[in-house]
């Protein structure tokens, strides 16, 4: 297995600044929100909703991709995204899942025996899916979907990381901030459905 680390620094360096991005609580958004700072990112969303936040936001911004970072014990809880997000299928849509089968602080989760999230994914019916055991399986899977069109769902297997090192600058702010500043950096781009 590979270090979640490695995966997200390898992840940003292949995102542009016109992708948007959401994020999962736990050690996804410490690590994004370092990585990627005031760049358009949602860091943080409540167990269950980073998948489905992403579609809603892939469907609302058409000409963009829409990079979705979530984890096995957030999926876990919201599994019925994975049929929305089947049935609407955005195009523009990257699911990334980083499974190391553990809940952050609660044990593990269903991953570490025999649920397969990539097979859930394809039995939802998305058609573009695919788990990675590697670096080089990551990037090369990552940088196909971020590079092509449909939607993509990934779920890397990486080790639990303990105490993930936090490159950047951590963005701590209250969940509104959080909200706050997203909507404000999505009503300043040029494709914002609100402007007319």
């Amino acid at each position: 297995m590979v270090k979640h680390s490695a995966c997200m620094q390898l992840l940003s360096d292949l995102v542009d600044e016109h992708t948007l991005t959401v994020t999962n609580l736990s050690s996804n958004a410490r690590m994004w929100s370092g990585l990627r700072g005031e760049r358009p990112s949602f860091y943080g969303l409540n167990m269950g909703l980073c998948l489905p936040f992403a579609v809603g936001l892939s469907l609302a911004f058409p000409k963009r991709k829409v990079l979705a970072i979530d984890g096995d014990g957030s999926l876990i809880i919201e599994t019925s995204s994975l049929i929305t997000a089947a049935e609407v299928s955005p195009p523009n849509l990257v699911a990334i899942v980083f499974d190391n089968g553990n809940y952050t602080n609660m044990g593990a989760t269903a991953t570490s025996r025999r649920t397969d999230l990539e097979k859930m994914a394809s039995g939802a019916g998305m058609q573009h899916t695919v788990t990675t055991r590697s670096l080089e399986d990551f990037g090369r899977e990552a940088r196909s979907a971020l590079a092509g069109s449909g939607m993509r769902f990934i779920v890397a297997k990486v080790d639990r990381d303990t105490s993930p090192p936090v490159v950047g600058n951590y963005l701590q702010r209250s969940e509104r901030a959080m909200k706050e500043s997203f909507v404000d950096a999505l009503k300043r781009l040029p494709d914002y459905p609100g402007r007319r």
